[in-house]
């Protein structure tokens, strides 16, 4: 029996689209890898307003970086993704396995793995429906916790010498200095005379606020820019945009609980985000 408004697909259909997300994988040039609420649709967003406002492209799904390749020669494959989906494994259930990336290039975005794990709380029961218990309960739970988040981040620390070409991107650098973090972006994809005023342009117009409103209305027509509820501010895909925002959320005893788990496991790469690091991030 058919539920209403639930879209099933067939064996065929998905023989289909898996083989398009394989050819894809292996005919980009670049990948934009990431945890799940990182900024990832932020920075792509970031990264199509500025081939948009360069090479005076118009396309109708622009969050599709992929397209833009077919527009201009000069413009690479530009694949963005999970890696697999690691919000729904457990950390021993990762692929650790990144030979597929050789010959790439690869921007991993991070994230302050404490922020990370609250807005993936809040989209996981409140936009996609995934999980239900308190934050709480998530911060341990087995599935997409603090462990997998720390452990995905590994995995990529240990192997980042596979690919290429490796940029490693934080969310709280790109907060913190947008223009800047995106010349690096732009510039490892291999793109030349993108000038400042552009960068500028691409950082005003995907400022938090201007995101929201275009997520509310979802001008973009893409279901990774539109808002579940309108009126819940919790289920929007621009939730908050905050460096830190976990303070608002987590106990005293989570956040405990989170710092000793990143400090006893994250690699040193990361020591950004232990609070054992001198200038660690609170």
């Amino acid at each position: 029996m058919e539920t209403a408004g639930v879209r099933r697909r067939g064996p065929l259909r998905k023989a289909v689209q898996f083989i398009r997300r394989r050819w894809r994988r292996w005919r980009a040039d670049v990948h934009i890898v990431s945890f799940p609420k990182c900024g990832r649709t932020w920075l792509v967003l970031l990264i199509a307003t500025v081939l948009q406002k360069h090479y005076g492209i118009r396309t109708r799904k622009p969050l599709r970086l992929r397209g833009y390749a077919w527009r201009r020669r000069e413009i690479p494959y530009i694949l963005q993704h999970h890696d697999g989906g690691p919000e729904f494994q457990r950390p021993d259930e990762l692929p650790t396995d990144k030979g597929f990336y050789a010959g790439k290039r690869v921007v991993f975005l991070v994230r302050d793995p404490r922020d990370v794990l609250v807005s993936t709380y809040f989209q996981k029961s409140r936009r996609n429906y995934n999980f239900e218990g308190s934050l709480s309960d998530y911060v341990h739970h087995p599935v997409g916790g603090i462990e997998t988040i720390v452990r995905f981040y590994n995995i990529w620390a240990t192997h980042r010498d596979v690919p290429r070409a490796f940029l490693l991107l934080t969310y709280e650098d790109l907060h913190r200095d947008t223009v800047g973090e995106l010349r690096r972006v732009i510039e490892f994809l291999g793109l030349s005379g993108v000038a400042d005023a552009t960068l500028e342009r691409a950082a005003e117009y995907c400022r938090f606020d201007n995101m929201r409103r275009l997520e509310a209305g979802n001008e973009l027509g893409s279901s990774a820019l539109a808002a579940r509820d309108a009126n819940d501010e919790e289920t929007f895909k621009t939730r908050k945009g905050q460096v830190g925002g976990y303070t608002e959320y987590l106990s005293a005893e989570d956040i405990a609980y989170i710092d000793a788990v990143i400090d006893a496991q994250l690699d040193p790469l990361y020591a950004m985000y232990r609070r054992s690091a001198t200038g660690a991030r609170t």
